[in-house]
């Protein structure tokens, strides 16, 4: 086989990876089983395409099929078990994340890119009776919310994916303009927290810092969020050391020593 011909079968079997991803990324809690024809709405790739990979995730267990529906396999919940256990930031992060929800009284949550989404990866939910009630793989996007902000304004590539998607509206308090949303950023930056006023969800609120790690790149967001009329701006100032300080505790679990960079 010559060189270009192994590049050549390299670079498609990237590509064939690349696609099976795209299609895994389209299931999550909210949607758990799907129909081919929603995969391919989703990825926008063609229908023969969908169809033969699909076939094959099947085979190798990564999904199942239930008649017209796909679902996760069993082989994925087994990495999901192995990553969660094996993850320094989840395992340094969770109890760090529960005990800020019980000092606040609002559910706490740890938020980590990907691509122009957030997911989170750890939850701790309020024991009040009005709570926020987020869920893990919940995903989000950056331009919306108190951790979408921090993501933007610490990590350049966040803001680039996120101005690629045109920052639609979610709400009427959505920051849809591009210099708006700068400034805003630059004030979380000099403040070292975020606060967000019901930007992704009408009636919620939310309060983030960065959580950095040992080479001093931000590596999540931690997050408070509660109702609108419970966690206010003045509620937010006051909490505001609560939620740094939490973050400030999982930079050093990954061993960060640093400042937060300007």
């Amino acid at each position: 086989m010559t060189q270009e011909r192994a590049a050549a079968d390299g670079g498609g079997s990237v590509q064939v990876l690349q696609k099976s991803a795209r299609i895994l990324d389209c299931f999550s809690a909210t949607r758990p089983r799907l129909r081919a024809a929603d995969i391919v709405q989703f990825t926008g790739m063609p229908t023969s395409t969908v169809a033969r990979i699909l076939r094959t995730l099947v085979g190798e267990n990564l999904l199942q099929r239930h008649g017209a529906e796909y679902s996760i396999g069993l082989r994925v919940t087994v990495w999901s078990a192995a990553a969660g256990a094996g993850s320094d930031l989840i395992a340094t992060a969770a109890p760090l994340v529960a005990r800020l929800r019980d000092r606040s009284g609002e559910s706490g949550g740890l938020y980590i890119r990907q691509g122009e989404a957030r997911v989170s990866v750890v939850q701790a939910e309020s024991n009040k009776s009005i709570i926020f009630r987020g869920y893990v793989g919940q995903m989000m996007p950056l331009h919306a919310g108190a951790a979408g902000k921090v993501f933007l304004a610490y990590d350049p590539a966040a803001l680039d994916a996120a101005i690629a998607t045109g920052l639609p509206p979610s709400t009427p308090k959505t920051v849809v303009d591009k210099t708006v949303l700068e400034e805003q950023l630059a004030e979380v930056r000099r403040r070292g927290w975020a606060f967000a006023e019901e930007e992704r969800e009408e009636g919620l609120n939310s309060l983030s810092a960065p959580v950095f790690g040992a080479d001093g790149g931000l590596v999540a967001a931690v997050a408070i969020g509660g109702p609108s009329f419970r966690l206010t701006k003045e509620a937010a100032e006051r909490l505001s050391g609560v939620v740094t300080e939490c973050a400030t505790e999982i930079s050093r679990g990954l061993l960060y020593g640093g400042p937060p960079p300007p």
